[in-house]
């Protein structure tokens, strides 16, 4: 999904790491119950780096939002700055009283219930289909080719395990500050929770530049990444890239 990094002009000349979490191609997959989290995530990730890196400036998309910010923090000697679209942070919305009580309703429904949180259930075309339906709007799984839905399917027991990581944490949007440069982006039409998160996030960390994108949704990093590009390329170009 990273491939039109090479189309970012401040990123001409840099180093670019794009590393396929677990349980992803070309990674083996991840068994229905086989509890694989952030936490081995960040070690996966970590173990990616050079050792010879002094600057790193940390992307993410979704569930790769949340591992930037926890990366931010346990390689923070090193970090220069930090983009994230929409990370996944429902356990603090969820945790969070004084914030959009609506947004918070929408993640209780759609992320605790025992519909989502069955192990019985995971890897089901049901639970794929109600998962992607989510993200993008009634229909959209059946919407997908039968290649698609077959992929993600292959993949559900990784994305079951994250769902538990994400959705259940004791964590708050305090516990995401992260003092280095950061840019917050967000569609327009991602769901309300989504938008409530990056808000959130923004509010815990006053320096950062929150970034609405229009007519995006959640997967835009992957779908349209000409209307994400631009506000990545002005991140770079404000954190010294150039």
């Amino acid at each position: 999904m990273w491939r039109w990094l090479d189309r970012v002009s401040a990123l001409n000349g840099v180093t670019v790491l794009a590393p396929a979490l677990l349980g992803y191609p070309p990674n083996p997959p991840v068994a229905v119950g086989q509890m694989i989290g952030s936490r081995d995530d960040v070690a996966h990730i970590r173990a990616l780096v050079p050792p010879d890196v002094t600057d790193l400036h940390l992307v993410g998309h979704s569930y790769g939002g949340r591992l930037a910010l926890v990366l931010a923090s346990e390689l923070a000697p090193l970090v220069r700055s930090v983009w994230v679209y929409e990370p996944v942070l429902f356990g603090a919305l969820r945790n969070d009283p004084t914030g959009d009580p609506e947004a918070r309703s929408e993640a209780n429904a759609n992320f605790t219930t025992p519909d989502f949180l069955d192990p019985a259930l995971a890897g089901t075309e049901s639970w794929c289909r109600a998962f992607i339906d989510y993200w993008n709007g009634a229909g959209a799984f059946e919407r997908m080719t039968p290649a698609q839905r077959a992929s993600v399917i292959a993949v559900s027991g990784k994305i079951f395990a994250e769902l538990h990581d994400i959705a259940l944490g004791s964590d708050t949007f305090a516990d995401w500050h992260r003092a280095v440069p950061m840019t917050i982006a967000y569609g327009s039409r991602t769901p309300r929770a989504a938008q409530a998160i990056a808000r959130a996030l923004a509010s815990v960390n006053p320096h950062a530049v929150l970034e609405r994108v229009v007519e995006a949704g959640h997967m835009a990093p992957l779908t349209e990444p000409a209307r994400v590009s631009p506000g990545m390329e002005a991140h770079f170009r404000r954190v010294g890239i150039t």
